[in-house]
């Protein structure tokens, strides 16, 4: 059985989150730099559980980390995606 079945693969899945992640670092939302973007594939749903890392800084010093979590659909599109608490 194949991850992606779909005549397209992996690449709706990650247009949409590409989408998310051009939202996060638009100029009008500060100087919020991704690090991480980390995609598992989730047993219990049978998709794709997200999670985007960022820092935001002034200059060259880090004010604030900041954390999204979301799924991630293999036929495209992403829910549940909104920031959390940085733990």
């Amino acid at each position: 059985m194949s991850t992606f079945s779909n005549t397209y693969g992996a690449e709706p899945m990650l247009a949409s989150v590409a989408e998310h992640l051009k939202d996060i670092e638009m100029p009008d939302t500060g100087d919020i730099d991704i690090h991480t973007i980390t995609l598992v594939l989730n047993g219990q749903h049978g998709e794709f559980d997200l999670v985007v890392e960022a820092t935001e800084s002034e200059g060259y010093m880090v004010v604030e980390e900041h954390r999204w979590e979301g799924i991630a659909y293999r036929s495209g599109g992403v829910s549940d995606f909104k920031e959390v608490e940085v733990r």
